[in-house]
C-alpha cells in the first residue's frame, strides 16, 4: 500500500468537499456525495483489515522460525493518544487543516527494548488508538501491563484510552495509578488534563476546573488544557477567566470554530453584542452545518432586533438538525 493511494483517498474526500459546497441543498447532489464518502470509508476500512492481518502475520512467522524483527515505534504513533485532545477530536474541523502546532511529545523512556513482544503490543495499541478503535486498544495495552507492570506509560495511554470509551472508572484507576508514581511534569499535565475531561463528561465542572488549571500550571504551553478549562471556566459562569483561556490559544488554533463559538457566547453573556456578533459569525463560517452555531446566531439577531436575520438562522439550523437526524436514523 502506497502513500500514493492514501493521498488519492484524501484528494477524493476534498473533491466530495468542493461538490458539498456546490450542492447547497439539492438533494440529490448531496446524496451523491454521501454514497461517495461511504466508499471511501469502506476502501479505509479494507486498508485496516489489510493491516492487522500483515500484524498477526509477521508474529506468526517470528515465532514459529524462532526470530525476531527490530520493532521501532514511530514517533507519530507515539504521539497518537496526543490526537485526542480537543483540538483534534473532530476530524471535520477546519482547524485541522492548518500546521498542527508543536505538541509535547510522550517518548518512550521506559520501553525495555528486551521484550520485543511487550513492544508489539504497544505498537499495536498505539495504531489502534490513532484509528480510534478503544476497544482493540485496550485489549493491547493491557496485554503490555500484564508483560511489564511496572511501565508507566501503557498505564497512561490504557487510562486515555479508557476515557475515550467512557469507563470512567477504569480510566481514574490507570491515571491515578500514573499520577502517583510519574515525577515528569509532562506526563502529569496530560494526567491532569485527562482527569478534568473525566469530570467535566459528568458535567462535574468543579471538580474539573482544578485539574485544568493544575495542567496549565505544570505545562503552560499545553493548549488543550487553555481550551478545556475556558470551557469549564463558562459552564460555572466565570466569564471573565473563560474569556482569558479562549482568547490564550486563539492565535495557536486561528480556523477552530468552537473557539470563536465559545467566544461569541461569553461575550453575548456579558452584554458585548458587537464582539458576540463577530465571533459568531466567525465560527459559522467555519462551520456551516453545525445547527447549533446557526441557532446561537439567530438568537443574537433576535436580542438585536434584527428579525429577518434571526428567522434565517432559526430556519438554517432546523434544515441542519432535520438532515443531522436523518443521518443518524440511516446509519442505524
Amino acid at each position: 500500500m502506497s502513500e500514493y493511494d492514501f493521498a488519492g483517498v484524501f484528494a477524493a474526500m476534498e473533491e466530495v468537499e468542493s461538490e458539498l459546497k456546490k450542492a447547497g441543498s439539492n438533494k440529490e447532489k448531496r446524496q451523491k456525495c454521501y454514497d461517495r464518502l461511504i466508499e471511501l470509508r469502506k476502501s479505509m476500512d479494507r486498508y485496516v483489515e489489510f493491516w492487522l492481518r500483515f500484524e498477526e502475520k509477521l508474529n506468526e512467522l517470528q515465532d514459529t522460525y524462532d526470530f525476531l524483527l527490530p520493532d521501532e515505534l514511530p514517533e507519530s504513533l507515539l504521539t497518537a493518544f496526543n490526537d485526542i485532545m480537543p483540538e483534534n477530536k473532530d476530524s471535520n474541523k477546519e482547524s485541522n487543516k492548518q500546521a498542527a502546532p508543536d505538541r509535547r511529545k510522550i517518548t518512550p523512556a521506559g520501553m525495555p527494548v528486551n521484550n520485543e513482544a511487550c513492544i508489539r503490543s504497544f505498537r499495536r495499541g498505539l495504531g489502534f488508538m490513532e484509528l480510534a478503535m478503544m476497544d482493540e486498544a485496550i485489549a493491547e495495552f493491557r496485554q503490555v501491563i500484564t508483560l511489564e507492570p511496572d511501565l508507566l506509560l501503557p498505564h497512561l495511554c490504557l487510562g486515555v484510552a479508557y476515557a475515550e470509551r467512557g469507563k470512567a472508572d477504569e480510566a481514574m484507576r490507570e491515571l491515578r495509578l500514573v499520577q502517583a508514581l510519574s515525577t515528569d511534569p509532562q506526563t502529569s499535565a496530560i494526567v491532569h488534563n485527562s482527569l478534568g475531561n473525566l469530570y467535566a463528561d459528568s458535567e462535574r465542572y468543579e471538580m474539573a476546573l482544578p485539574e485544568f488549571e493544575k495542567a496549565v500550571e505544570l505545562d503552560p504551553e499545553f493548549a488543550a488544557a487553555h481550551f478545556n478549562m475556558g470551557a469549564a471556566y463558562y459552564n460555572v459562569k466565570d466569564y471573565y477567566k473563560s474569556l482569558l483561556s479562549f482568547e490564550k490559544v486563539k492565535s495557536k488554533f486561528p480556523k477552530d470554530w468552537e473557539i470563536y463559538f465559545y467566544l461569541g457566547k461569553i461575550h453575548k453573556r456579558v452584554g458585548n453584542d458587537e464582539e458576540a456578533l463577530v465571533n459568531l459569525l466567525k465560527a459559522s463560517y467555519l462551520a456551516p452545518q453545525q445547527p447549533f452555531v446557526a441557532f446561537e446566531l439567530g438568537l443574537l439577531y433576535d436580542n438585536l432586533g434584527e428579525m429577518r436575520k434571526a428567522l434565517e438562522c432559526y430556519y438554517r439550523a432546523r434544515k441542519l438538525y432535520q438532515e443531522q437526524e436523518r443521518q443518524e436514523t440511516s446509519s442505524i
